[in-house]
């Protein structure tokens, strides 16, 4: 041969060639799927930890600061909560972009908010006294115990 053989020769030399069976190469393919799968996993158990440390964080926050926060924040939650009984299991129709004061949610809402105003600025009122005017209205009373 010529230059081109040797050089040919030279260069298949320096190259390393293996020889697999197929179950070799089958083993490989899976040992590599498997540490794909694994680094994902993991990758996706930090990101879950990571974004359910901040949504913690975020919720944290809203129960901690100055008292009018947290009372806004609590009030807030109550009222959510009223609103998502009385549609979900009572049948009331939600408020929607074009709802009007006909609507008894909105209704109820504004009448929620206003007591609730009158309660907090009312600095006479006292609130053992609202309670048990609210219970004798109504007949509910919510009273912590030994088991909450």
């Amino acid at each position: 041969m010529g230059k081109k053989g040797d050089l040919l020769r030279a260069q298949k030399a320096q190259t390393r060639t293996y020889t697999f069976t197929a179950a070799q190469l089958e083993e490989h393919d899976r040992q590599v799927r498997m540490m794909t799968l694994k680094r994902k996993q993991d990758e996706l158990k930090a990101y879950a930890r990571d974004v359910l440390d901040k949504d913690f964080e975020e919720r944290q926050k809203l129960l901690t600061g100055d008292a009018t926060d947290v009372t806004l924040n609590v009030f807030s939650m109550l009222i959510s909560i009223s609103c998502k009984v009385l549609v979900e299991q009572f049948g009331w129709k939600p408020i929607w972009k074009h709802s009007t004061m006909r609507n008894r949610l909105a209704r109820f809402v504004v009448a929620v908010q206003q007591e609730t105003e009158q309660l907090v600025n009312d600095e006479l009122l006292d609130i053992r006294s609202y309670a048990k005017q609210a219970y004798d209205i109504t007949g509910v009373a919510f009273e912590p115990g030994d088991d909450e």
